[in-house]
């Protein structure tokens, strides 16, 4: 039995698009030292789970959790501004005066985690751009999210707002449970994943 290497010419998106069909290519066997310290995919689990062999073991990965994990630490590694999506139809979003005035006092937050909102009425603002990895179906409920966290914390510094916010955002762009990769995506994960700072849990402490 000889597991097969990942293919390092292979690059996802930042969305891992699940469209993509895996392509046959050639690859040489490799001795059993040579495996990453995340192993290779070798099935995935009900579409929500990576099973990975290593070198002396199995691992199951959460998928979702994973790519939670990749993408908190490169939005966090963004200093400024996370990359934002331009939107070509404008949303109207109605908040209550408690949140419009989160809004406005933490405008700078919002737009430096991709969003633009501009008011456009009695606590309303118009959603001019999103975060580039977060689907635009999902925005409105994210922005409700972060006025959630913001909510719940007692006195929060910059820095802790923003890492909440990182979070909240990380988890809304990852792929899901339910979505099926094929093996070229799940190796591109586990490999991305082990370049992290902390690869055995996500934002959220799972």
């Amino acid at each position: 039995y000889s597991p097969q290497p990942a293919q390092k010419s292979f690059q996802l998106s930042d969305s891992y698009s699940v469209k993509t069909a895996p392509q046959k290519v050639d690859v040489e066997p490799v001795s059993l030292d040579t495996f990453p310290p995340l192993g290779f995919a070798k099935a995935q689990l009900h579409k929500t789970y990576i099973i990975s062999q290593t070198q002396d073991s199995i691992l199951i990965v959460d998928q979702h959790a994973a790519h939670e994990r990749i993408l908190f630490d490169r939005f966090s590694a963004q200093a400024e501004h996370i990359p934002s999506q331009q939107l070509l139809v404008h949303l109207l979003l109605d908040f209550s005066s408690r949140e419009a005035k989160l809004i406005e006092e933490q405008g700078e937050l919002f737009r430096s985690l991709g969003f633009g909102l501009e008011p456009s009425g009695p606590e309303q603002f118009r959603l001019t751009e999103v975060p580039a990895d977060v689907p635009v179906n999902e925005a409105e409920a994210l922005i409700r999210e972060i006025l959630v966290d913001m909510e719940e914390l007692h006195r929060p510094s910059a820095a802790e707002l923003r890492k909440r916010a990182l979070a909240t955002t990380a988890c809304k762009a990852a792929i899901k449970a339910g979505m099926e990769l094929n093996l070229r995506q799940m190796q591109v994960l586990l490999d991305e994943l082990n370049a992290t700072a902390m690869p055995y849990t996500c934002p959220h402490g799972r």
